[in-house]
């Protein structure tokens, strides 16, 4: 399998005579516009985060009713409650890195220009909450549940 292989390199080693002066016409000169990097933010309006924020906060203070109180428990809801402010505040300061935001365009009656194209109010709200609320609605069915079982 590793058998010795024939690598005698000295044989490549005598310079090629290759004048580079003779390349200069067959391709035309290519010279690229200066590009401005895009600042492209979340455009996002205070109110979609609080209600981001607000959410979290429903579930896990669902979760901690429906637990009881047991203390491996609260340990596994501070871990969690703590990954979410990461979350959260990592993208609060890599958000913040390009100055401070401008108005958001929902809040100017326009439309929130995305990848997919432009979302309005309805759209951006419904994508952006319905995961936050379907958590927060997990963790109020879950203390529900533990309150009539328990």
């Amino acid at each position: 399998m590793f058998e010795q292989h024939d690598t005698d390199f000295a044989r490549f080693a005598d310079p090629v005579d290759f004048d580079l002066a003779q390349t200069t016409g067959i391709l035309p000169e290519v010279t690229a516009a200066p590009a401005q990097p895009e600042s492209r933010r979340f455009e996002l309006p205070g109110n979609i985060w609080v209600g981001m924020i607000a959410s979290y906060a429903v579930f896990f203070a669902a979760i901690a009713l429906a637990t009881g109180g047991s203390g491996h428990a609260r340990f596994a809801i501070v871990i969690s409650i703590l990954y979410t402010a990461i979350f959260f505040g990592v993208a609060r300061i890599l958000a913040r890195q390009a100055g401070p935001d401008g108005r958001s365009p929902l809040l100017r009656g326009e439309p929130l220009q995305t990848w997919c194209g432009p979302m309005d109010a309805k759209a951006v709200y419904g994508q952006v909450l319905v995961v936050p609320m379907a958590v927060a609605a997990f963790g109020m069915g879950i203390a529900v549940i533990c309150a009539v079982t328990l």
